[in-house]
């Protein structure tokens, strides 16, 4: 039968497309369908997104490391980012989302807290790190494993757009007062901006979830904000600290 038709590449466009779409583009060669060519992007977008995440803070980190400095990061904003990740990433878990609709919360959750373990290390804190790590790995197994009420992360879920917008407003603010975006890295702002622009379309055709679609919004919003203080700054000369 048509609708049975396999190929080589049905397992892997499966991974992207329900059945009906497959059969529509590969059976019947309608590559015209509005419905299956929104799922497809949807889910390309999202997959594209899951991979970039796994990558987006590796030029922050790199620019920290190269400059053996944390000026211009706020500690507050990378911890207020951190736990709302932890929220958002715990909460689709048990919802049941697919991963390429929340996996970046997990991947760019990860490379915050290197982000956090680096700030400690340029400030001289480093002690810190053995409380914040452990605490962090603790918080997300209770979170994620099912522990935690589904009525519990729904509230948390619920709390992740203030402590997101917390966290930005924070960046901004210092660089408002600092007159510079510091060690602030343009391609990772560039990104997390791209990101959550694509993130309000998976959103939609994914889960149509409206906490999500809310906190993606202004995300978006608030990422705008950070790129233009990063191009009205951008010919600003940072002073690094002097050693004591």
């Amino acid at each position: 039968m048509a609708n049975e038709a396999e190929y080589f590449f049905t397992p892997y466009a499966l991974m992207l497309i329900p059945r009906k779409c497959h059969d529509e583009f590969f059976v019947k060669f309608n590559f015209l369908d509005v419905p299956c060519l929104k799922i497809a992007l949807a889910k390309a977008l999202g997959y594209g997104i899951v991979i970039g995440s796994a990558m987006v803070k590796i030029p922050q980190i790199v620019k920290v490391l190269q400059a053996k400095s944390v000026v211009g990061l706020s500690l507050l904003s990378i911890l207020m980012e951190i736990i709302s990740l932890l929220f958002s990433a715990a909460y689709s878990i048990d919802k049941g989302f697919p991963f390429s609709a929340w996996g970046e919360s997990f991947l760019m959750g990860l490379q915050d807290v290197l982000l956090v373990v680096l700030y400690f290390y340029y400030s001289g804190q480093f002690r810190f790190t053995f409380l914040f790590v452990p605490a962090y790995a603790a918080s997300f197994y209770v979170l994620g494993s099912g522990m935690t009420p589904l009525s519990v992360l729904e509230k948390l879920q619920a709390c992740c757009i203030v402590m997101l917008t917390g966290s930005k407003l924070t960046q901004i603010v210092a660089n408002f007062k600092n007159g510079h975006t510091g060690q602030l890295s343009a391609i990772t702002v560039f990104l997390l901006l791209a990101g959550s622009l694509a993130r309000i379309f998976t959103t939609i055709q994914e889960t149509n979830d409206i906490a999500f679609l809310r906190q993606f919004i202004v995300a978006c919003a608030l990422n705008c904000i950070l790129w233009g203080q990063i191009l009205y700054y951008w010919n600003v000369k940072v002073d690094k600290p002097k050693k004591a």
